[in-house]
């Protein structure tokens, strides 16, 4: 009797541990992300992406594709983002998992600097209760495109969100798309982002700010960052940017 419960407390918790497996190896993944460790985020949401297959659960495996999608951006990996980005199963995905989705490929968008496709999904899709990152990257793309009335409109969301960060980043943005100075934005943008341990954000906004200042410091830092987040392609463009 006690050899037959064992068996079938084993089985219990085999699976237990199956269904919770790609909230996992999801949650594995986010940790290892928020510490700036890229490649160990990547494989987790890999494993949380097989797991969330056997357990057909579509809302779990569209989050993890937009969230590797978003990782494959970040490292410039633009083929591999849009692959992602494209199994995405729209139709089944809840609210804030399409917001997520929108944002993701906006961003994907904005860092190649195709404004008119990000501004296009930026028309087509509101939420009631967007992040202020969905707002930052719908601002971005209305100013690349020069709506400034519209990324204005956006910005102003933002700033409902208590976020910031976030606004300091995207205010930045937009007047270096707009054409004003932003030295003096990104650099406040910096602090904060560096304050608050958001190391891609650091590096892009040191990237940024060497190209518009000539300071061949800012590039060296932003290579170091991006050579300490794995990520080459990015770490390569810090780095012409030094010579």
């Amino acid at each position: 009797m006690v050899k037959i419960l064992s068996i079938l407390l084993i089985l219990i918790i085999g699976v237990q541990t199956s269904y919770a497996a790609s909230g996992d190896y999801a949650y594995q993944a986010k940790k290892y992300f928020s510490q700036g460790r890229y490649g160990l985020a990547y494989a987790q949401y890999e494993f949380a992406l097989t797991e969330a297959r056997k357990e057909a659960d579509l809302i779990s495996e569209g989050r993890i594709l937009i969230s590797m999608a978003i990782l494959a951006t970040h490292a410039m990996e633009y083929e591999e983002a849009k692959k992602l980005l494209e199994l995405v199963r729209i139709d089944a995905l809840d609210e804030k998992s399409k917001e997520n989705f929108y944002k993701a490929y906006m961003e994907f968008y904005n860092s190649q600097g195709e404004y008119k496709q990000a501004f296009e999904f930026a028309n087509r899709n509101s939420f009631k209760k967007a992040s202020a990152g969905f707002w930052g990257e719908a601002a971005t793309a209305a100013a690349g495109n020069k709506r400034a009335d519209e990324a204005s409109s956006y910005l102003k969301q933002i700033s409902k969100r208590d976020s910031p960060g976030q606004l300091a980043f995207y205010k930045a943005k937009v007047a270096d798309l707009s054409g004003e100075n932003s030295t003096k934005l990104y650099e406040e943008a910096l602090r904060i982002s560096v304050e608050k341990k958001q190391y891609f954000t650091s590096a892009m906004i040191l990237l940024r700010l060497a190209e518009i200042t000539g300071n061949k410091d800012y590039a060296t830092r932003s290579a170091s960052v991006f050579s300490e987040l794995g990520l080459s392609k990015p770490f390569n463009k810090a780095s012409e940017v030094v010579k």
